[in-house]
Formats: C-alpha cells, structure tokens, sequence
C-alpha cells in the first residue's frame, strides 16, 4: 500500500504507532525503497526460510527467559506510567506477543511497537493486530524523541557492519532523554555462534554474518552515551511438554523450523537431531553468568510438565540517552 494508505489504516486501527510515524520519512522510505541484501531470507522458504520461521514463532514463549530480561533491562523499573518500546527486529511480533501472555513478568505499563524489514513479517504482525511498521535498522520511520526505549534484538547480526553506527544513532534520535537502548546479540565465540555454523552446513541458508563482540558494542555507543555498559545474559530456548521425548521432539522441531534445518533433521532422525544440538550448546568449558542454570541441553521436571533447555548466553549492550 501507499504511504497515505498506511497513514489512513493506523489512524484507524492502530492510533498511538500512527501518532509517532513521521510521514515525511514514511514518503522518501517509499519513494527511494531498496532491499536489503538478507531481507529475503524471511519472505518465503521459496527463497529462504521466512514460512518456517513464522510457524516456529507460533509459541513465543520459547525465548521468554531471555526476552523477559531484555525488557527489564530496556525499561527501569517504578516507572509508574505507560512504556512504548520500539522492537526494531520484532519479525512478526514474537517479543510483543510473549509479553503479552506473560503480563504479571512484563514492565507495568508495556506497549511494544514491532518494526522489521521484511514486508511478510510485518503483514504477520498486523494480522495478529499488533501495531507494526515495516522500516530498516538503519533508516526507522518514527520521529524524533518519541518512545522510552528501543530493543534491537534477535536478529542484529544481520545489519551490515557498515550500518552498525546508523542504526545505533537512529535507535538513539527516536528515543527520548533518559530513555534506553538494548542492543543484543550473541558473541562470536558464543555456543551460539557454534550453533549457527551447523546452520551453514546443514540448512538451507547460509547463516554467515558477522556477530557483535563486548568491545564492538561498547564502542557504538561510548561516543555517544556516556551511561553505557556491557554484559552476559542467560538466553536459553525453553519448550514445555507433558513429558521428557515430547519436550525434546518439540525443541527439534522448534529449532528446524526456525533455522531452515527441518530437512536435515528429517534426514538425520531426532535422536541424532537432539544429540546435534546437544554438542552445539554445549556450556562445559565455556563462562557463564549467574543466573545460567543449566550447562548442557536438558530436559528437566517442572510442575506443568518437562521443559527441554537449550542453554544460550547472549552479549547486550544497555545505553541511556543523555539529556534526561
């Protein structure tokens, strides 16, 4: 649709997102639109893996743990008022959706405004009736000052290293004084990254981008935010299931799903599949945080049932735009 028909529809279904658009920078992003290089991994699995991505995302719970930290981290708690964050990766809306099954967990308050630059994933988005905008990293269509906090997360790796500084700086323009910026990745020395090498070989896409290290992340921001720091955050993937096989069979078809490695699983069966991603996150001789609980793949007993843990550790910057 057009700029003004975008316009016309959020004033209608979605107000608060349109409020914060700036329908100039809405017009050139129209106007002078270019795809970024990877965009089209997450249209279609015609092209790359965007259909099976959408239906693992189906539960989004599964990053919860992780997720719910990031947003403690994004917004400080006693706020005591509304929160808007803007999601700048949101896909088609995972983040908002497990904050909103998890309310008594999430920030008081909470509105989350999913962005992402794939057009399917937005659709997706609007069509679970989230507020949602499709715009990059690098050139967000919001206005200046006008939400408390941006997450870039799940999915940062993908903005090129040259658009790196960009985003960071537009992340920063549409926040307000005093408000936050989390940006979250995981370290290429991480098991995650391990992980992603399996992705390469075995999927069906490459996953060859380039992670954000401590001290990349850093520098981003120190120029800038004088209020910036640093540190490991304990990430797993989580699935509940009534008992210890469904739970693991779950987490195998999870992670095919999400990382274009369904065929391969197949091939390979999911007692190889799990003993795959047991290697791959593997946490034994690595360093954890504090609240790491596990150090290797498991299924544990809790009282809904069992939940198959993919233990993660992800590396998150948190900045806090001076001027307050």
């Amino acid at each position: 649709m057009s700029s003004a028909q975008y316009l016309a529809e959020m004033a209608v279904s979605h107000p608060r997102l349109r409020a914060l658009l700036d329908p100039d920078r809405l017009d050139r992003a129209v106007a002078s639109r270019e795809p970024a290089a990877w965009e089209n991994e997450f249209d279609s699995d015609s092209g790359g893996r965007g259909d099976s991505y959408r239906r693992a995302q189906r539960d989004p719970l599964v990053r919860w743990t992780g997720v719910r930290r990031l947003l403690g981290l994004t917004v400080p708690a006693g706020r005591g008022r509304e929160v808007v964050v803007l999601d700048v990766l949101g896909g088609d809306g995972t983040v908002a959706r497990a904050a909103a099954l998890r309310p008594g967990e999430s920030p008081a308050g909470l509105e989350v405004l999913t962005g992402d630059i794939s057009g399917p994933m937005v659709a997706a988005a609007l069509a679970n009736g989230l507020p949602a905008v499709r715009q990059a990293a690098d050139r967000l269509l919001l206005a200046d000052d006008t939400v408390d906090a941006v997450l870039l997360a799940y999915g940062t790796h993908h903005i090129p290293d040259g658009t790196r500084p960009q985003a960071v700086a537009e992340a920063l323009r549409v926040v307000r004084p005093g408000g936050r910026v989390v940006l979250h990745d995981f370290a290429p020395d991480s098991a995650m990254a391990d992980f992603f090498r399996v992705v390469s070989r075995h999927g069906t896409v490459r996953h060859d981008y380039e992670h954000f290290t401590h001290p990349e992340l850093r520098k981003l921001f120190e120029d800038r935010c004088p209020q910036v720091r640093v540190l490991d955050v304990y990430d797993p993937f989580t699935v509940l299931a009534p008992t210890p096989d469904r739970a693991r069979a779950a987490m195998v078809a999870h992670m095919g799903e999400s990382y274009g490695l369904a065929g391969h699983f197949e091939a390979i069966g999911p007692d190889a599949a799990w003993q795959l991603l047991a290697e791959a996150f593997d946490h034994t001789d690595r360093p954890t945080p504090p609240e790491h609980r596990a150090v290797r793949p498991t299924v544990r007993l809790v009282p809904e049932g069992y939940v198959a843990e993919l233990p993660r550790v992800a590396v998150v910057a948190v900045a806090e735009k001076p001027g307050a």
